[in-house]
């Protein structure tokens, strides 16, 4: 009897303790300040302002640290290297990128390598040399790693891939807000988000976000036909392109 009192009483402790720790484990608490962006003819980019707390603040000493990622659509791209040949140069090689995100943004605390361990990064696919993607078509890992590279730094170069690590500003422990550039030439489709919570290094919890960029109004509808009725598109096309002549021969004539 005493034996099963004995073993009642630590499951009882092992109960009160987990609850404890349920208690006072850290949450986050997001918001963004535009959920749907609309891509309409004026588009020339926009702002999001990711800000949230977290609840309840970590124990008074500990360091804590954000990182946050967005990820636009996945899609299969190809990445040419120039060689320059008789004075001239020409794209020579090339690599197709498998299922690479056509956005990627990082925001953080602060550098990357001073949050956590680049083990930690790659498990949890932050960073530009952690993300996601295979590049086929090379023949050796050396090859595959440079035209990876080199694919990142284009997609920075036009504006797609932005990292910015020292870009969160993160209050009392507490409150943080970060900025997220969409530049005009973002694609459609939807972008997932991840907030990740850092304390002394270690992952404590995260929250996943969502973002719709779409087309809208007359763009949207010549997108959906271009899609849907190619033929009736192409003809609309010519028949657009023969009146845009004809008006302008009638213009000159006058």
């Amino acid at each position: 009897m005493t034996a099963q009192r004995t073993l009642c009483l630590l499951l009882t402790l092992v109960m009160i303790a987990a609850g404890d720790l349920k208690a006072t484990a850290q949450r986050l608490v997001t918001d963004i300040s535009q959920e749907i962006v609309e891509l309409r003819y004026d588009f020339a980019g926009t702002s999001l302002l990711l800000f949230g707390a977290i609840s309840p603040p970590a124990r008074k000493g500990a360091q804590v640290d954000l990182v946050i990622g967005i990820s636009g659509p996945v899609r299969p791209m190809m990445v040419r290297r120039k060689a320059q040949i008789g004075g001239v140069w020409i794209n020579r090689d090339s690599a197709r990128v498998d299922a690479a995100p056509a956005y990627y943004a990082l925001a953080s605390t602060r550098p990357l390598a001073e949050i956590t361990s680049s083990r930690t990064l790659a498990a949890l696919s932050i960073g530009p040399g952690h993300l996601p993607f295979a590049v086929e078509g090379t023949p050796t890992p050396g090859e595959a790693s440079a035209f990876r590279a080199g694919f990142v730094r284009n997609m920075e170069k036009k504006g797609l891939y932005r990292f910015g690590e020292g870009t969160v500003e993160l209050r009392e422990g507490t409150l943080f807000r970060t900025d997220i550039r969409l530049p005009a030439t973002v694609p459609e489709g939807v972008y997932n988000g991840q907030v990740i919570l850092f304390v002394d290094g270690m992952a404590a919890t995260t929250r996943d976000i969502a973002i719709n960029v779409e087309k809208t109004g007359l763009e949207r509808m010549i997108h959906t036909l271009s899609r849907e009725r190619p033929l009736i598109y192409g003809l609309m096309s010519v028949l657009i392109a023969l009146l845009a002549g004809w008006g302008a021969s009638l213009m000159s004539r006058k």
